[in-house]
C-alpha cells in the first residue's frame, strides 16, 4: 500500500504540472497570430492506437479456507493442521491494445477501450501440513492415516484476459517530448491458474489391537496419543526405535502386508487447473512519458499500477491429499484473491485522422504558418490585413500598410524614421531628435522644449530671459524689465506714502508667534501716538524668513501680526483702530543667505496710517 501512495502522488503531482504547463500554453498560442516551434495537441489526429508490452511486479493477498472438516474424524489439538498458504511475490507481463479517441477543442483528454492480455507467475507454499484421521485400509480395517506433508510448494502459471476502458490525458511540451496518462477500470474475461507440484507426503499408520484371539487390528484409535499397544508405523517413529534399521524396507513389507502407507509419495497426477469467477472489476493506473518521432507516432515510457480482486467457490469437502498418491491444489480452497501489480509500460501510439485546419483556409495546420487565422497560400497560411504585400507574420505594423524596408510599418512624415520609432511620426525631423523637430533651432527638440518658437537655453527647457533677471519670459510678468523671483519677476512697489514706521520692528523666533517681552517698549510708543492722534489708525505687517513654503509663511506672518494686535489691545488700545496683513517671505529686511538677515526678517512693522 506504502507503494502505491507513493506512485499515486508522483503520477498526480507530474499531471498535475504538466496539466498547468499545458494551460499556460494553450493560453499563448490563443493570442498569438502564429503557431510555436512543434505541433500542438489540438493540431494532432484525434483517434489514436497504443500498443504496448507490460512487465512488473506481482502481489497476492488471499483468504485461505482450508479447515479439519474434510478429514472423517480428524484429530484435533493442534494434532492435524491443514497448513498456512503463502503465495510468494511473483512477475507480470503481457500486451495490450487500446484504440482512444481525444475530443475537446485542445485534445487533451480523451477514452479509450481495447484488450489486455497478461501472463503472470508466483509460487504458492503450504507449510505446517500434517493430518490424522479414520480411514480404512484394503482389508477393510479401520485405522488412523497419518500423513505429514514435505516440500509442498506449487509453480502457478495465471493466464489473465481483460478488457480496459480507460479516461486517457495527454500533453505535448516540445516536439519530442510529452506527457501521458491512462487511468479505469478493468473488465476480467478470464483468471486460470495452472498448476504444477513436486510436493512429497508421508503416509502413516496407527492401528489399534482389540483382545481377540486371532490378534487382528479391529477398530480405530481415536486418541491424540496412541495406545502402547497400537502399532505405529510412521518414519519417526521407525527411527526412534530402531535406529540400525532401513525405514524404507519396513514400509514396504507393511505395505505388502496390506496397510495403506508410503513414504516420499509424489502425487499420481501433479498438474490441475483452477479458475476464478469471470467478470470482476479493478482499475488501473499509469503515468509516463511520450517521445514523438512524428505528429504521427511516439513511443510511451510508463509506470503503472494495477489492482484486481477475484472470488471463487472454493472446492467442497476439500481435501490436500486423502489416499496415496491423491492430490487437489491449493488453490482449490481460496475464495478471494487480491492482485496488485507494479511495473513499467512500454508503448507506440499511432495517430491517425483527418488533419485539422482551424482556420478553414484550405491549409492544414501542421502545415501552417498561422493556423487560427484565415491566410493565402502564397503566404503559407497567414493573412496580409493591410495589403502591403507583406504577410502578418513577418509585418510588425499588421494593420498599418508600410515599407519593406520598415518591416511592414509606415513613414508617415518622410524622414526617413519609421512610425513605429519615431517620436514625432507626423512631423520629419532628425534621427539625433528622434524624429521630432527643432523649429527654434536651439538645440532642443520640439517636443521639450516649452518655447518652441523662440531661440531658447537648456537651464530654461528652451526658453529666452530677455531682461538678464535669470526668470526665463515663460515664468518672468514683466519679461521686459529685471525685476525679482519675490515679485515674479517684476520690480518690487514702492512702499505706501501715507504711513509712517513706528520705531523698531518686533522680532520673532524661528516658527514662533510670541510677542517678546524686549518689544514691550515699542508697543507702548504706539499706543502713545495712537492717543495723539484720535483719526489714527495702525497697520501691522507681519514678515517671514524664507524657510518653508510660501503658503505656510503666508500663514505664519498674519499670525505674527495678529499676536502684536492681541498684544496692544490687551495694553488699552482700541481693536478697531488696528488692522493687520500677513507678507509671508516678501519685502525681506536684510538677506535670507545668513542667520543674522533671516532673523531680521522674522519681524511685525507697526506703521500708524493718519
Amino acid at each position: 500500500m506504502k507503494k502505491l501512495l507513493l506512485l499515486l502522488a508522483a503520477a498526480a503531482s507530474f499531471s498535475g504540472t504538466a496539466l498547468a504547463q499545458a494551460t499556460t500554453r494553450d493560453s499563448v498560442v490563443q493570442r498569438a497570430m502564429w503557431p510555436v516551434k512543434y505541433t500542438h495537441d489540438r493540431d494532432l489526429a484525434r483517434w489514436a492506437l497504443d500498443i504496448n508490452l507490460k512487465l512488473g511486479t506481482l502481489h497476492q493477498d488471499i483468504t485461505y479456507n482450508a479447515s479439519n472438516a474434510a478429514y472423517l474424524n480428524a484429530i484435533g489439538g493442534g494434532v492435524t493442521r491443514v497448513g498456512n498458504l503463502h503465495l510468494t511475490d511473483g512477475v507480470t507481463y503481457g500486451v495490450d491494445g487500446q484504440l482512444g479517441f481525444f475530443f475537446g477543442r485542445n485534445r487533451h483528454w480523451g477514452i479509450g477501450a481495447g484488450f489486455m492480455y497478461l501472463a503472470q507467475r508466483t509460487d504458492a507454499k503450504l507449510d505446517q501440513f500434517h493430518a490424522e484421521y479414520q480411514a480404512t485400509d484394503a482389508q477393510g480395517n479401520v485405522f488412523r492415516q497419518v500423513v505429514t506433508g514435505r516440500d509442498l510448494r506449487e509453480r502457478v502459471e495465471i493466464t489473465n484476459l481483460n478488457i480496459p476502458v480507460m479516461l486517457k490525458y495527454k500533453a505535448r511540451f516540445s516536439r519530442v517530448l510529452g506527457f501521458t496518462a491512462d487511468a479505469g477500470i478493468l473488465y476480467n474475461l478470464q483468471m486460470r491458474n495452472e498448476t504444477q507440484t513436486n510436493a512429497k507426503f508421508d503416509y502413516g499408520a496407527i492401528y489399534q489391537y482389540s483382545a481377540t484371539t486371532d490378534g487382528l487390528p479391529t477398530s480405530y484409535d481415536a486418541s491424540p496419543v496412541p495406545n502402547v499397544n497400537d502399532v505405529i508405523i510412521t518414519r519417526d517413529f521407525y527411527l526412534a526405535h530402531n535406529p540400525g534399521g532401513n525405514v524404507n524396507t519396513y514400509f514396504q513389507e507393511q505395505s505388502a502386508a496390506g496397510r495403506t502407507i508410503a513414504l516420499d509419495r509424489m502425487p499420481t497426477n501433479r498438474a490441475s487447473e483452477v479458475s476464478y469467477k469471470k467478470g470482476s472489476v479493478g482499475f488501473m493506473i499509469q503515468p509516463g512519458l511520450s517521445f514523438y518521432l512524428s505528429d504521427n507516432v511516439a513511443l510511451n515510457l510508463n509506470v503503472y499500477y494495477m489492482y484486481q480482486a477475484f472470488e471463487a467457490t472454493p472446492k467442497a469437502n476439500y481435501r490436500l491429499t486423502g489416499n496415496v498418491g491423491e492430490y487437489s491444489s491449493m488453490l482449490n480452497t481460496v475464495s478471494k484473491s487480491e492482485n496488485h501489480s507494479i511495473g513499467g509500460n512500454f508503448g507506440v501510439r499511432f495517430l491517425f485522422g483527418k488533419a485539422r485546419d482551424s482556420d478553414k483556409d484550405g491549409i492544414p495546420d501542421k502545415k501552417d504558418k498561422c493556423p487560427y487565422v484565415m491566410g493565402l497560400p502564397q503566404f503559407l497560411g497567414c493573412p496580409d490585413t493591410d495589403k502591403d504585400g507583406i504577410p502578418d507574420d513577418q509585418d510588425s505594423c499588421a494593420k498599418i500598410a508600410g515599407l519593406v524596408q520598415f518591416h511592414g510599418c509606415p513613414d508617415s512624415d518622410n524622414d526617413g524614421i519609421p512610425d513605429k520609432t519615431d517620436e514625432c511620426p507626423y512631423q520629419a525631423g532628425p534621427a539625433r531628435f528622434h524624429g521630432c523637430p527643432d523649429r527654434d533651432g536651439d538645440g532642443i527638440p520640439d517636443k521639450e522644449d516649452i518655447c518652441p518658437d523662440k531661440a531658447g537655453t537648456a537651464q530654461y527647457h528652451g526658453c529666452p530671459d530677455t531682461d538678464g533677471d535669470g526668470i526665463p519670459d515663460n515664468e518672468d510678468q514683466c519679461p521686459e524689465v529685471a525685476g525679482t523671483a519675490d515679485n515674479h519677476g517684476c520690480p518690487p512697489p514702492p512702499p505706501p506714502a501715507e504711513t509712517t514706521p513706528l520705531e523698531t520692528p518686533i522680532l520673532f523666533e524661528v516658527n514662533r508667534t510670541v510677542v517678546a517681552e524686549v518689544s514691550i517698549p515699542v508697543l507702548e510708543t504706539a499706543i502713545k501716538k495712537l492717543n495723539e492722534d484720535p483719526n489714527g489708525v495702525i497697520v501691522i505687517d507681519g514678515y517671514t524668513d524664507i524657510t518653508g513654503t510660501k503658503a505656510y509663511n503666508k500663514k505664519l506672518s498674519m499670525r505674527r501680526a495678529l499676536a502684536v494686535k492681541k498684544k496692544l489691545v490687551g495694553m488699552g488700545a482700541d481693536p478697531k483702530r488696528i488692522k493687520v496683513v500677513g507678507h509671508g517671505p516678501k519685502y525681506p529686511a536684510a538677506s535670507n543667505k545668513t542667520p543674522e538677515g533671516r532673523q531680521q526678517n522674522r519681524r511685525a512693522v507697526m506703521k500708524l496710517k493718519v
